[in-house]
C-alpha cells in the first residue's frame, strides 16, 4: 500500500512541477494560455489530460481515505467508483491555479493516508472491497461495474495517470516551448521503460 501511495505523489509531483516550470518560463499569463492551449498531434492540451487523469486519482484517493476502522467491517463493501462520470471541460483543465490547488489538495489526502496506514485502529485495509464502473460500450451507455479493492484502485489510476503524462510530454515538447532537458526527471516516461533503459546502460 506505501508503495502505491509513494507511486501516486511521485505522479503528483512531477505535475506541480510542470505547472510551476511553466509559470517560471513564461509569466502567469503564457503559462494560462500554455495550459489551455490544444496540441495538433494529440488533440488536446495539457488542462485537460490533467483534468482527466485527476478525476481518476482523486476519486481513488478519497475512496483510499474512508477505509478506516475497517477491522470491524471485514466483509463490507466500502464504495463505489464511477470512472466515467466526469465534468469535462470545466475550470480544472483551463484554470492552471485551480488545477494547481487540486493537485495539491489530493497530495495531501495520499499524505494522510501515508500516515494512516498501520495505524492502530484507523488502519487502512488494502483489500478492502469496492466496485469500479466503467462506460465500456459506445452504444451502451450502461456503466459496467467490476469488483476490486482499494490497493488495486490506486495502482490502476497510477498506471493511467502516467499515460496521460506521455501525451502531456509530447504537448510539452512539440506546443508549449519546452525542451527535453527542462521536464521534470523521468515525466511522461513509465516506471518500466526507465528500468529497461537503466539496464540497458549498465
Amino acid at each position: 500500500m506505501r508503495a502505491l501511495i509513494r507511486s501516486n505523489l511521485a505522479i503528483l509531483s512531477q505535475k506541480i512541477a510542470l505547472l510551476d516550470l511553466l509559470v517560471s518560463k513564461h509569466g502567469a499569463s503564457q503559462a494560462s494560455d500554455a495550459f489551455q492551449k490544444t496540441c495538433p498531434i494529440v488533440g488536446a492540451s495539457i488542462g485537460q489530460h490533467y483534468r482527466h487523469s485527476m478525476d481518476h486519482v482523486e476519486l481513488a484517493a478519497l475512496v483510499a481515505s474512508s477505509a478506516k476502522d475497517i477491522s470491524m467491517h471485514q466483509h463490507q463493501q466500502l464504495g463505489e467508483l464511477h470512472y466515467d462520470l466526469r465534468v469535462r471541460g470545466g475550470t480544472l483543465e483551463k484554470d492552471l491555479v485551480e488545477s494547481r490547488k487540486r493537485l495539491c489538495d489530493v497530495t495531501d489526502v495520499f499524505r494522510s493516508l501515508n500516515t494512516t496506514i498501520g495505524d492502530g485502529d484507523n488502519r487502512i485495509e488494502a483489500q478492502t472491497p469496492v466496485t469500479a464502473y466503467f462506460n465500456l460500450a459506445a452504444d451502451d451507455d450502461k456503466e459496467i461495474g467490476l469488483p476490486s479493492t482499494v490497493e488495486r484502485e490506486l495502482g490502476f489510476c497510477a498506471h493511467h495517470a502516467i499515460h496521460h503524462l506521455a501525451m502531456v510530454r509530447i504537448i510539452c515538447l512539440h506546443t508549449v516551448g519546452l525542451s527535453e532537458d527542462e521536464l521534470p526527471d523521468g515525466f511522461g516516461r513509465a516506471p518500466s521503460t526507465i528500468i529497461f533503459d537503466k539496464k540497458q546502460e549498465e
